[in-house]
């Protein structure tokens, strides 16, 4: 593996962690891990899924899925409805007040993650690393 290949692959995880940091300062004493707030966040992208289509979608286990949706469920801010494509997979859906928490948390992260970069830099970065993801799932 090139060194330029290592070096990008060491920006991704010290920015994951440098993000899962952040998040976890901003909304300390929420009740709401950055696993939920992914959920949370997928759910008001994607609309109603069930627990295995996030999973495959966010490339987790069906369990670590289920475990978040079942906390999200604990706090009213998901429901289980029914799914007309499978009786044993509910589809998981946001509660009203599951909308307004994930908006008003990104409300603060949008303050707290502001950074003097410009929209065109920013966009050229998440495109390359899309990219990146791409070709490597490609190759599997």
């Amino acid at each position: 593996m090139g060194s330029e290949t290592e070096h990008l692959i060491n920006e991704v995880r010290l920015l994951y962690q440098s993000l899962i940091q952040i998040g976890e300062q901003i909304h300390e004493g929420s009740n709401i891990s950055m696993g939920m707030r992914a959920v949370l966040e997928y759910l008001e992208r994607e609309g109603a899924s069930s627990v295995p289509h996030m999973a495959r979608a966010r490339r987790v286990t069906r369990q670590r899925i289920q475990t978040l949706v079942n906390a999200l469920m604990d706090q009213g801010l998901a429901i289980a409805i029914d799914n007309p494509a499978s009786k044993r997979s509910p589809l998981i859906d946001l509660t009203d007040r599951g909308a307004n928490t994930i908006l008003d948390m990104r409300r603060r992260e949008s303050r707290a993650l502001k950074v003097p970069l410009g929209n065109a830099e920013i966009a050229a970065a998440a495109k390359t690393l899309a990219n990146f993801r791409a070709a490597l799932e490609a190759r599997r």
